[in-house]
């Protein structure tokens, strides 16, 4: 009896660089697409007259439009990991980048605020990327390389994050900004162009880079390329992911393509899926031939299940506790650090007289894109050792506790307007501990939401997370831009510390939720035999 069986679960095949590259590219267009617009929403919403030259009114504008791109991504994202799962990463991947260029451009092209929020909420909501990527790179991580592998996806983010606003607020208005005599016309009606083309080069080379990644979805493969007939599977499939084996009790072989020096109880040889090795030493390591087949049969099942078989998966994950606990607090940093995110820019561009520092976009720019050389020289030098002495649960666990003190020196800074050397060296170096503080934090709760997923449920899983946090990420910008404009319209002394001390509570809240996850998070679930 012949059976042809894909390899389940993550591979480790992840130290590919060139496979790590594309992923990398792909992440960070989507941390520029998310992020490039903070800089801009202020003037933004007064380029379009939403507020009436009122600065109290900007916040609230501001925030409704940032918060359109999360709020479409809550209502689709799911949707996105679970077809991910059922028909392949790769073509739906492509699709989410081709739309990040198209509406980009469309955003640069607006000449009103119903335009742009239009505009802004159909770019996330046709935009399953985010999604699919970190469903990828689970895929291609095991237990020894996870720290590494979210690590860089975080180092992505991170970049596209910071290097979106940077030139986002040097390129925005260069009319205005720079003084330009005889400038061009388009650029005197469109003065938002030039910052969202770069987005839309952006995306394009991110979709030339999902059509180069490997399917890495082996569910895909399995309902594509397996025949299943008296229990039976033909020899036909071209797949460089498969282990060709027969069942011809008392012994088992196994041949792969891919080589690891590494052999189980005897019966699994050359073989590079980890997880593959477990599933086997779990279960046909076990020298009853009778059982052995048991278990291969159980595999067969699933793939012969097909949709149905995918689709009672996804409705379990709602009821796996792990799961919720650990997308829930990835929603609440994704909360918390979406509304500093929005929050500085705001402030920092506010006038002095509403508690602000009258910062240009230039200058905003600078201060962000300072965390980023923190970001990626942090993420490369000092977080892999920090993940591998406390493991990701703690990694979460003290990344939001230490951000706390940074959410006071923020507006701490506006004290300081007759010593500006000594209020830009606080803002500098808070834009720096904050970078070091949501590394730590969302490589973690990452790596906790990935271990939490079988491999056969990850998409669906990453999915339900992102949806979770887009939610979050949603509600974030309007409800800081909220808190914002009320203060400066109250003007009560030290006003400009309200927004930052809902923060605060807020961080002191998921750190407590923290406790309620259990240490097996800090481990990845290595089969769908684990559930």
């Amino acid at each position: 009896m012949i059976f042809i069986i894909p390899m389940i679960g993550p591979t480790v095949y992840f130290h590919s660089r060139r496979e790590m590259l594309l992923i990398w590219i792909i992440h960070a267009s989507q941390g520029f697409q998310t992020t490039m617009l903070f800089p801009l929403l202020v003037f933004m919403v007064e380029q379009f007259g939403m507020a009436g030259g009122s600065q109290q009114s900007i916040g609230q504008y501001a925030g409704i439009l940032a918060s359109l791109f999360p709020l479409a991504q809550f209502g689709t994202s799911w949707m996105w990991g679970a077809v991910s799962d059922r028909t392949g990463r790769k073509p739906w991947l492509a699709f989410g980048n081709i739309v990040s260029a198209v509406f980009a451009l469309l955003l640069g092209l607006c000449k009103n605020y119903t335009a742009a929020c239009t505009v802004r909420f159909l770019g996330g909501l046709f935009n399953g990327t985010t999604t699919i990527t970190k469903s990828i790179l689970g895929e291609l991580c095991d237990e020894s390389n996870q720290a590494k592998g979210f690590g860089m996806l975080n180092l992505a983010w991170g970049i596209g994050s910071v290097t979106g606003p940077v030139i986002s607020g040097l390129l925005a208005q260069p009319c205005l900004q720079y003084g330009i005599n005889h400038c061009p016309p388009f650029l005197q009606q469109y003065p938002f162009f030039l910052p969202c083309s770069v987005a839309t080069a952006f995306s394009i080379a991110a979709v030339f880079a999902s059509w180069s990644l490997k399917e890495t979805n082996t569910q895909k493969l399995m309902y594509q390329q397996v025949a299943c007939q008296n229990m039976e599977l033909q020899d036909v499939i071209p797949s460089q992911d498969k282990i060709v084996y027969s069942l011809q009790p008392p012994e088992v072989k196994l041949e792969n393509y891919y080589k690891v020096e590494k052999e189980i109880a005897g019966y699994v040889t050359d073989m590079e899926s980890q997880s593959a090795m477990n599933f086997f030493a779990n279960g046909v390591e076990q020298k009853d031939p009778k059982e052995s087949e048991k278990l291969v049969s159980v595999a067969l099942d699933d793939a012969k299940g097909g949709q149905a078989c995918i689709s009672k998966k996804d409705r379990s994950i709602l009821l796996d506790r792990n799961v919720l606990l650990s997308s829930f607090c990835y929603s609440m940093i994704g909360l918390i650090f979406i509304i500093t995110d929005e929050l500085f820019p705001i402030f920092g561009a506010a006038s002095t007289s509403v508690g602000g520092l009258g910062l240009s976009s230039s200058a905003l720019g600078l201060i962000l894109g300072e965390g980023g050389v923190v970001l990626f020289l942090y993420t490369l030098l000092l977080y892999p050792i920090v993940a591998r002495n406390i493991g990701p649960l703690n990694c979460f666990r003290y990344g939001v506790i230490l951000s706390v003190p940074l959410w006071i020196l923020f507006p701490l800074s506006t004290i300081l307007p007759s010593f500006p050397q000594l209020q830009w060296a606080l803002l500098l170096a808070a834009m720096a501990a904050r970078s070091v503080t949501a590394c730590t934090t969302f490589t973690g709760v990452l790596i906790l939401v990935s271990n939490s997923a079988t491999p056969r449920s990850m998409g669906a899983v990453t999915g339900l997370s992102h949806s979770f946090c887009s939610f979050f990420r949603a509600i974030g910008p309007a409800l800081g831009g909220m808190i914002w404009s009320y203060a400066s319209k109250c003007a009560f002394p030290l006003h400009q510390f309200l927004a930052w001390l809902f923060v605060i509570v807020l961080s002191f809240c998921t750190f407590g939720l923290s406790f309620l996850l259990p240490p097996s998070l800090n481990r990845p679930k290595k089969s769908h035999l684990d559930m």
